[in-house]
Parts: C-alpha cells; structure tokens; sequence
C-alpha cells in the first residue's frame, strides 16, 4: 500500500467536483440520496478525517442528522486542507468509536470513502470517470477487509457482478455498485 493513497483519492474528487451541476437535488447510485446529501456526506467523511489527524480522536457521531453543505466550492476548500492536515500532521493512531487505529488506517478508509463517493457524485451525470487503475487496485486489495461481505448494509450494498474486470469497476461492484447506463 503506498503511502500517497490519498492523496491520490483527494486528487481523484477534487477532479470531479467541477462536473457537479448547480442542482443538488438529483439522485445518486446511493439509495435514497441526492447530491446535497451526497456533498454533505462527505464534507462530513473529511472533518472526521481532519478531526483524527488533529487530534487523534474522531468524535463526530456517526448516524447524526448531516449538516446544510455550501456545495463544491466548499468541498474543493476542505479536501484542499485535509491534503495540507495530512502532509503535516501524523499521529501515531487515532481513537475512533473508542478503540485506537494506526493513523495510516485512517488513512486507508479515508481513501476509500472519498475516492467511492467522488464517483458517486460523478455518476450523477452519467459521465463518471473511471477511478485510476492503480488507486482503485489499491483500494480493491484492502476494501474486503474494510467492508466484509457480512455486515454492510445500511452502508454498503452487497457486492454485484463487475460489468468489466477493470480494477474500478471491480471496486465498485464489490460496494454495490454498477456503472450508470450512458
């Protein structure tokens, strides 16, 4: 696993951000939410990511009501700082619901949550770009053992047939999800 991972998934939604039209309201591959819930979702995922890195303890409750999101502009500005949080600061672990995780697990489940939901907010439009091959082949290597098979749902899907043996599609279709038809 190297160690620019995510930067590497930051870098990844940072590229898709510019593609998000101005109406949030649409739906996205995630059942039963739209884009602003999407964004909030995971302006939501980098403040955790941050808060962790600052202050080796992630307190943001999981399940609580998501915040209004001020869009992309403001994700871009947050993903932008989580990149400098990360650069700099490097606990040795973080405390996440009560138990310590090496800093670089952080690092990891960040990676994927960001580069999952990037193409989430990507597919909105049907136009999503593939997840680099050799982010996505990294991530594939690790998501079984960050999101078994048992245990999931509500948060992932079960995983589906890929449509291709690309490593993103592999991915995706391993969290239960599947290329929009074009």
């Amino acid at each position: 696993m190297s160690d620019d991972l995510l930067e590497r998934a930051v870098a990844y939604l940072l590229s898709v951000l510019p593609g998000i039209g101005s109406d949030l309201s649409g739906p996205t591959p995630c059942q039963g939410w739209n884009t602003r819930m999407l964004l909030a979702h995971v302006d939501e995922s980098i403040a955790a990511l941050r808060e962790g890195l600052a202050g080796g303890r992630v307190r943001l409750t999981p399940g609580a009501p998501l915040p209004n999101c001020a869009g992309t502009l403001h994700i871009r500005s947050r993903a932008v700082a989580l990149l400098g949080d990360w650069a700099i600061e490097h606990p040795g672990s973080v405390v996440v619901f009560g138990k310590p995780v090496p800093a670089r697990v952080l690092g990891i489940v960040g990676a994927l949550e960001l580069t999952v939901h990037a193409w989430d907010l990507a597919a909105t439009d049907r136009q999503a770009p593939s997840i680099p091959e050799h982010l996505a082949r990294e991530l594939l290597a690790v998501a079984p053992e960050l999101v078994p098979v048992a245990d999931r749902w509500p948060l992932f899907a079960p995983p589906i047939e890929p449509p291709t043996s690309a490593p993103g599609d592999r991915l995706l279709a391993y969290l239960g999800r599947v290329r929009p038809a074009s």
